[in-house]
């Protein structure tokens, strides 16, 4: 063994904590990751499924599943690799910030995903026998969630959705495809005449198959693959299906993408030291997000699937999108109409401009009044009011009681209390 092999042997086994940045991540400054969730069960069987019943679903409908948990520990534990020597061994406060929708399933999965990404080391245990440490991870109601979540409160969004389930554009898919869809419907139990509930059943199907279930057969002639799949990926572009309802459902999330880099460009990031943003959702956050830049493949998000958006400074500020939608294979890197795979900044503002909305709760149509620290304060308003009325109420009976009371007194007569209680 030669001098240089035995030293390089000795620095491995003595400080195994010291890591080299990968070279194609070189002059990394912020990184952002939108993941789904990892397995989980059917959301909402059809009426004919055989395993509706919820004693098929130990754990319940659309909740994440073992495997769910231990394909996001795994994706955890990839993001640990991939930026070995960016974030530091240790969990630190500062270097990352962790949001979830409001779902069980997507809090779950962040935690699992941690769990893979932080191992503890011994001071960083509070149980020796347990290789886990607790991290923090941020939610807001999905009513107010319009970065992440398909529920957030929007009229405009609402109108536009309802607009393409009943335009010519979904009449003329049912039209074309009017015998598969009444065959679905008529096994299904379900009269299905849109591509967004026929998806319902081919996620049902398609986790059953995955967990190892015995599907009824009438499925065999249509699942999995062919048109049922077809119609199910292109479900996912619905939400996006216009550059307006781009703006709505995927501006949001680029919007506070651009805010973060600026402020790294600025300086002015807090705290400074942030290295990681990381998001957790469904398939619902990662395809708009994906379709709003223009990267979209229209195939539905697999499970624990992640879009990776890496900041570079080399010679000047780059951006830089990937994909990772299989455990199997490494991250494609996708170029967004218009752009290089290493973006220059400038020319990443230019492009994703239009479908980043100025004012997003003006454009879905709502007031100031709406907006939950509105709310908040106009609430607190309001029980202050009634208190003060009340005082008033109060004091004002008190002085009618006292001066009847008088009254009774002085005219000779019997006088009882007001508000008597039981136990007086």
């Amino acid at each position: 063994m030669t001098e240089i092999t035995s030293i390089t042997v000795f620095l491995v086994s003595v400080l195994p904590s010291l890591s080299v940045l990968d070279p194609d991540l070189s002059g990394l400054k912020l990184v952002h990751l939108v993941y789904r969730h990892g397995d989980r069960t059917p959301i909402k069987p059809y009426p004919t499924d055989p395993y509706k019943n919820k004693s098929s679903w130990p754990v319940g409908f659309g909740q994440l599943t073992p495997t769910g948990k231990e394909s996001q520990y795994n994706l955890g534990k990839w993001i640990r690799d991939r930026y070995s020597g960016f974030l530091s061994t240790d969990y630190n406060p500062d270097e990352i910030y962790i949001r979830s929708t409001d779902v069980d399933r997507t809090l779950m999965s962040a935690l699992s995903n941690l769990a893979g990404l932080y191992p503890p080391d011994e001071e960083q245990k509070f149980n020796t026998k347990l290789d886990w440490q607790p991290i923090p991870v941020h939610t807001v109601p999905q009513t107010e969630d319009d970065l992440l979540s398909s529920h957030a409160s929007c009229p405009r969004f609402e109108q536009l959705q309802k607009e393409i389930e009943q335009g010519e554009f979904m009449k003329n898919i049912y039209s074309k495809n009017r015998e598969l869809f009444e065959y679905i419907s008529k096994n299904a139990g379900d009269n299905i005449t849109d591509i967004v509930h026929l998806d319902y059943v081919y996620d049902t199907l398609l986790i059953e198959n995955l967990h190892n279930m015995t599907l009824p057969e009438w499925t065999k002639s249509i699942f999995p693959g062919g048109k049922f799949e077809e119609l199910r990926d292109l479900s996912f572009t619905i939400d996006t299906f216009t550059h307006e309802l781009k703006r709505l459902k995927g501006g949001p999330f680029l919007n506070e993408l651009v805010g973060h880099i600026h402020q790294v460009k600025e300086g002015t990031l807090d705290p400074p030291d942030r290295k990681m943003f990381m998001y957790s959702g469904h398939d619902t956050t990662v395809a708009p997000i994906l379709h709003t830049l223009g990267v979209f493949d229209i195939k539905a998000p697999p499970f624990a699937s992640m879009i990776i958006i890496e900041l570079f400074d080399r010679s000047g500020l780059f951006v830089r999108v990937s994909y990772r939608n299989s455990s199997n294979e490494p991250p494609t890197i996708l170029s967004i109409p218009g752009c290089d795979q290493l973006c220059p900044l400038k020319k990443f503002e230019d492009l994703t401009e239009s479908v980043r909305p100025v004012n997003w709760r003006s454009e879905c149509g709502l007031s100031d009044q709406d907006d939950g620290t509105v709310r908040q304060v106009v609430l607190v308003a309001a029980v202050a009011a009634v208190g003060m009325a009340l005082t008033v109420l109060t004091a004002t009976m008190l002085m009618v009681c006292r001066k009847q009371k008088k009254d009774v007194i002085e005219g000779g007569g019997r006088y009882q209390r007001v508000l008597l209680t039981e136990d007086e």
